[in-house]
């Protein structure tokens, strides 16, 4: 009897783990979606700024100050992208941690994929800001 006992409190246990690392993993959903919210805002915004500046529109403001805005908010898309990559790793950790060591393979090649896609997206926008845009 108390064998059936323990075995029930284990599997409970098991129950209770992988619940908690589903919701762990609906956080970290939860924030790479808010994320990437701010970052569409922040490139409709910097969209904005240039599209009135090429077509002669007030930005609201001087000369001077628009060269500033779209250099911070440059630099905003930037620390947002880091962020994104930084919690898509952590969720595709969690989710390999939680489906064993046959996801890990093909998990770890998608992030090296992911981190190449974003050196590659720095250097671009690093190149555009360079260029005077």
């Amino acid at each position: 009897m108390s064998q059936l006992f323990d075995r029930l409190n284990h599997e409970l246990e098991v129950f209770g783990r992988r619940a908690q690392a589903a919701l762990d993993e609906g956080k970290v959903q939860i924030e790479v979606l808010r994320l990437r919210r701010q970052r569409d805002g922040a490139a409709r915004d910097l969209g904005l700024l240039i599209h009135r500046r090429e077509r002669g529109g007030s930005a609201g403001g001087g000369g001077e100050i628009e060269p500033r805005r779209i250099e911070a908010l440059l630099l905003r898309l930037d620390d947002l992208e880091a962020q994104l990559l930084r919690l898509e790793a952590e969720a595709a950790d969690r989710r390999r941690d939680r489906t064993g060591p046959s996801a890990r393979a093909s998990a770890g090649s998608a992030t090296d994929a992911a981190a190449g896609a974003t050196s590659e997206a720095g250097a671009s926008a690093g190149a555009a800001t360079g260029s005077g845009i």
